[in-house]
C-alpha cells in the first residue's frame, strides 16, 4: 500500500515548495507533482513537514508511570508532531546498566512514535556502558532527579576518552539553583571544564537545556559542541512565576525577564529545539516537583512565533528535524527526502487553538501554557509511511 501527501507546501532542501511526497513500503518513495497512492491526504493549505524529533524527554518509565508512561507519553509526542523522541536516563529506576536499557527498549516496543535512548553515566559504570554500547551517553555535571551526577572530577574525562568519538556526549550542566547569578556561575564553569577536556580529545559534545544568551556563547566556542533550547525557556520567565506558582518549577529555572529575551537574541547559534518533556502529577507539582510538560505545546508555540515574525519558519523546522537527526545521527530521518523514512508531520500554521491541560494526551493534564492562545497546530502525523494521527485521533 502507498500513500501520497499531496497538495501541501512541503520543507524540502531547506525551503518550501509545492510538492507531493509518496510513500511506500514505510519509507518515502518519490517527490514530485501530480503524485497518487493507493490513499491520498489532500494537505491544501498546510505545512508538509519531516516527523519531527525531540531529543529530550522524561517518559518516566520504569519507575515513576503515575507521571508518564511510554503509552500516554508517546501519544503526547505524536499529538505534538513528533515521530521519533529520545528518552533521558534519570528515572526513578535510573538506565546506568545495559539489563535496564534493555527493559527499556522492551517496554517501549508498542509505543506510538519511535523511542530511543540516552545512556547515564556515573562514577562507576565505565564497563556498563562499554556493554551496552549505547547510541549516546548522558552525563550530569549537576545535580539533577535522582542520584545521576558525577561526583569525582575525574569520571567526565573517562566517559569521554571510552566513548566512540562519532557519538555524542550529552551534557546537564546546570544545578539546582537557588541564587540565580551563583547557579549561572557554576553552570558556566562546568561548560567550560567539558569543552577543554572535549577539545583535548576531539570529541563532539551536546549541552542540554541552555537557558541563557551567556551559555549558548560560551558552548559555541567550541565547533564540536552543539546545544538545545527548551520552548519554556523562551516563552516563560520569573515574571510568570506569580501566575504559575508551585507550576513554574523547572529545571534549569525559569530566567529574569531580561535573561529570556537576551536568549532569543542567541537563538538563532542554537541547533535544536528540545521540549525537555518532564511531566509531575498536580500532586507532586504543589509539593515541590520541578519540570514541565512539553511535547505537545513545542511545535505550535514555535509556529505561533513565526506568525508573529519572530523566527523564521525554516529555521524551526531544521531544529526540530534534520538538526536534531544531524546532531545524534539519525542519517534516515529528519528530513523529506527519497529513502528516508516514512515520517511525516502535517500543520496547519493558520489554526488557532487555546492550551487546555486538561485536553492533552500526557497523563499529568495540565501545562504552563494553559489558557495561551497559539496559532499553530498539528493536522496530521505519518509514522512508516501509515498515518497514526489525524484531526485529533489516533489511528
Amino acid at each position: 500500500m502507498s500513500l501520497a501527501v499531496r497538495n501541501g507546501k512541503a520543507f524540502i532542501g531547506g525551503s518550501f515548495v509545492s510538492k507531493d511526497i509518496l510513500l511506500a513500503g514505510g519509507k518515502i518513495a518519490k517527490i514530485g507533482t501530480n503524485l497518487k497512492g493507493d490513499e491520498n491526504v489532500d494537505a491544501s493549505g498546510m505545512l508538509v513537514l519531516p516527523g519531527l524529533i525531540d531529543p529530550h524527554v522524561h517518559l518516566r518509565e520504569p519507575g515513576d508511570t503515575y507521571k508518564e508512561d511510554f503509552t500516554t507519553g508517546s501519544r503526547a509526542a505524536i499529538a505534538g508532531g513528533f515521530t521519533t523522541v529520545i528518552d533521558m536516563p534519570n528515572n526513578k529506576i535510573p538506565t546506568i546498566t545495559a539489563g535496564r536499557l534493555k527493559e527499556k527498549e522492551k517496554l517501549a516496543k508498542n509505543a506510538s512514535c519511535d523511542v530511543l535512548f540516552h545512556f547515564g553515566g556515573t562514577d562507576t559504570n565505565f564497563d556498563e556502558v562499554r556493554t551496552a554500547n549505547p547510541h549516546s551517553l548522558k552525563l550530569y555535571l549537576g545535580k539533577t532527579t535522582g542520584e545521576l551526577m558525577l561526583r569525582d572530577p575525574s569520571s567526565m574525562q573517562r566517559h569521554f576518552a571510552a566513548f566512540p568519538k562519532d557519538r555524542p556526549v550529552v551534557l546537564h550542566a546546570c544545578g539546582h539553583e537557588t541564587d540565580e547569578a551563583k547557579g549561572l556561575e557554576q553552570t558556566h564553569s562546568n561548560i567550560e571544564a567539558a569543552l577543554s577536556a572535549a577539545r583535548a580529545l576531539g570529541r563532539r559534545v551536546h549541552i542540554a537545556h541552555v537557558s541563557t544568551e551567556s551559555e549558548i556563547l560560551l558552548a559555541k566556542k567550541y565547533s564540536g559542541c552543539t546545544v538545545e533550547v527548551a520552548p519554556h525557556h523562551l516563552f516563560l520567565s520569573k515574571k510568570d512565576m506569580a501566575r504559575l506558582g508551585p507550576y513554574g518549577r523547572v529545571y534549569p529555572a525559569l530566567r529574569s525577564e531580561q535573561k529570556r529575551i537576551k536568549l532569543w537574541s542567541a537563538l538563532h547559534l542554537a541547533n535544536c529545539i528540545a521540549a525537555d518533556h518532564a511531566p509531575h502529577t498536580i500532586e507532586d507539582k504543589e509539593a515541590g516537583a520541578a519540570g514541565f510538560p512539553g511535547l505537545e505545546t513545542s511545535l505550535a508555540l514555535m509556529l505561533d512565533a513565526c506568525g508573529k515574525g519572530l523566527l523564521g519558519l525554516p529555521w524551526v523546522v531544521r531544529a526540530m528535524s534534520d538538526n536534531v537527526a544531524k546532531t545524534f545521527n539519525l542519517p534516515d530521518r529528519g528530513r523529506l527526502e527519497a529513502g528516508c523514512r516514512g515520517d511525516v508531520t502535517i500543520a496547519d500554521q493558520k489554526a488557532a487553538w487555546k492550551v487546555d491541560g486538561s485536553e492533552l494526551q500526557t497523563k499529568c493534564r495540565w501545562s504552563p501554557f494553559d489558557g495561551m492562545r497559539l496559532k499553530g497546530k498539528v493536522e496530521s502525523v505519518i509514522r512508516d509511511g501509515k498515518i497514526v494521527y489525524e484531526e485529533g485521533q489516533f489511528f
